[in-house]
Parts: structure tokens; C-alpha cells; sequence
């Protein structure tokens, strides 16, 4: 029995020590070194206009990949993210790569877009409505937008009002206007929605400016003639252009007066006023929105 005893005991601390011996072994073999991406530039420009597949080849040049045990990993290198603007054009773009211990190597470096311009709101008509109008209507109904980078997002715009009380009654009401693209960049334009009485004898005889356009863009240095943007007058929802109504609207354009708040040496968005009062009714007054870029 005691002979028995000791060769149970000795068949244990042998299969102990070939189990100990094996884990050293084991621990000794695993790969522990990830796999290293190496790029002699630390920074890479590309133009908006690239497509995708150009864009990715050009990403990708120059990008190696090297692993202690798996050798050359190159061809394995693949885009992880790309970050939000952490600048205007600029993002960080991450690369990633595995060996097949599955241990990961990552690279960082910047992405530079030579010709970016942030997205861009348009408005075709003035943000007024009629009382029975406004609870009906979806503000961005004549509204686009685009981008350089994510083309049309004008299922994106979003609007928000800025005024604490809103009644559905006649007046002025603060309202922002904005849409944002895939790398962060926002367009965010502050406006003022009129909300006006249609039953109204004096609103009813006003006679607003008509504009082409009501958001314009410009950088900063570079002012615009507020007189270009004239196309006619607009009565009770009636639209009457000097193209088309040259006759009738005779003389008009001389009436039309223009207030300018807008400070071409700082980027910002401002507005300029168009005022225009008919014959025996109030002054009426439209707006454009300037937006002054860098």
C-alpha cells in the first residue's frame, strides 16, 4: 500500500511539473509585440473633389505595416476612423492593423482638405406667413442645403425657435436655422420668423421687397451689392417681378431702401434690411441674411 501511495504521489508531481513546464512553454510562444504602422508623412492633403476610391488609395500610400513574427502587413491595413474637424479642413485620420495573435498596431495622423467649404444653407423666400398659414407650413419648406463632402442634406436642416414664448400670434419670433455634416462642421444661421395678420387693412396694403435670395455667403473682406438681390415687390402672397412687370413696377427700385448692419472684417451672420413704402400703406421691411466666412 505505502509503495502504492508513493507512485500516486510521484505520477502527481510529475504531471505537475510537465503541466508548469508547458504553461512556461505556452506563455514563452504567445506573441505579445503588436504589429507596427509607420507613414513618412505625418499629414496628408487631398482635394474634396477626389472620389472615394482615389481618396482611400491616397489615405492608404505610403502606410506600411510590420510585425515582429508576421512580417510585412501592409496589404492588412485598413482605415478605422476618421475624426471631426479638430480644425477648419483638418481631421484626424486612424489606421489599424492585426497579426495573427490578434494583436492590434494603430497610426494617427492629420487629413487636410485643400479646397473645404463648410455646408451651406439657401433660402428662396422670406420666412413670413399669415396667422392661418404658419400652423400648417414646415419652416424649411424652401430651404436647401449642401455640402462639399456630404453632398444635399437638405432632410437635415433642423429649426429651433429662439424666443421663450411663442403664441401663433402676429409679430416677430426668433428662429435658428442649421444642419451639420458628417466631419461636425456646422451651419447655424439665427433669423427672425414674421408672423403677420392677413386680415390686417394696413398689412394687407404693404408692399414687401422681393429678394432672389435670402441666406447669401461671403468671406470676410469681400462685400456684396445688396441691390442685386432686388427682383420685385410681394403683395398679399403675390409675387410681382421687374423682369416680368417692368411697367407696373416703374419706379419702384428707387423707393427701396437698404440698411446694412453687416461687418465685412469679422466673420459672423448679419442681416440688411430692405425697406419699401407704397403710396398711402406702412412701411414693410425684408430681410437678407449675410453669412461672413473665413
Amino acid at each position: 500500500m505505502r509503495r502504492l501511495k508513493i507512485a500516486v504521489c510521484l505520477i502527481f508531481v510529475v504531471s505537475c511539473a510537465i503541466f508548469a513546464g508547458y504553461t512556461v512553454k505556452s506563455k514563452m510562444l504567445e506573441d505579445h509585440t503588436p504589429p507596427v504602422i509607420t507613414c513618412k508623412e505625418d499629414s496628408v492633403t487631398l482635394s474634396v473633389q477626389t472620389d472615394q476610391q482615389e481618396q482611400k488609395e491616397a489615405l492608404l500610400k505610403g502606410v506600411k505595416a510590420k510585425d515582429n513574427r508576421d512580417g510585412n502587413l501592409t496589404s492588412s491595413i485598413r482605415i478605422a476612423s476618421m475624426s471631426h474637424f479638430i480644425a477648419p479642413g483638418k481631421r484626424t485620420i486612424t489606421y489599424v492593423v492585426f497579426d495573427k495573435a490578434n494583436q492590434v498596431g494603430t497610426l494617427e495622423r492629420t487629413v487636410q482638405y485643400s479646397d473645404y467649404t463648410s455646408p451651406k444653407i439657401h433660402l428662396t423666400a422670406p420666412l413670413r406667413y399669415s396667422m392661418t398659414e404658419v400652423a400648417k407650413t414646415k419652416l424649411t419648406e424652401n430651404m436647401t442645403a449642401e455640402d462639399c463632402l456630404d453632398g444635399d442634406l437638405t432632410s437635415q436642416i433642423r429649426t429651433s425657435l429662439t424666443d421663450s414664448v411663442y403664441n401663433m400670434a402676429a409679430g416677430n419670433y426668433g428662429v435658428t436655422v442649421q444642419v451639420s455634416n458628417s466631419a461636425g462642421d456646422v451651419c447655424a444661421i439665427p433669423m427672425e420668423l414674421t408672423i403677420t395678420d392677413s386680415s390686417d387693412r394696413q398689412e394687407q396694403a404693404k408692399q414687401y421687397p422681393l429678394l432672389s435670395e435670402y441666406i447669401v455667403y461671403t468671406t470676410v473682406g469681400n462685400a456684396i451689392d445688396p441691390m442685386a438681390y432686388i427682383k420685385g415687390l410681394e403683395r398679399n402672397g403675390t409675387e410681382y417681378t421687374y423682369e416680368n412687370d417692368g411697367q407696373l413696377l416703374e419706379g419702384t427700385m428707387e423707393g427701396i431702401g437698404v440698411a446694412s448692419a453687416v461687418d465685412y472684417s469679422q466673420a459672423g451672420v448679419y442681416t440688411i434690411e430692405y425697406s419699401y413704402t407704397a403710396e398711402g400703406a406702412p412701411t414693410a421691411v425684408t430681410k437678407l441674411y449675410v453669412v461672413v466666412q473665413n
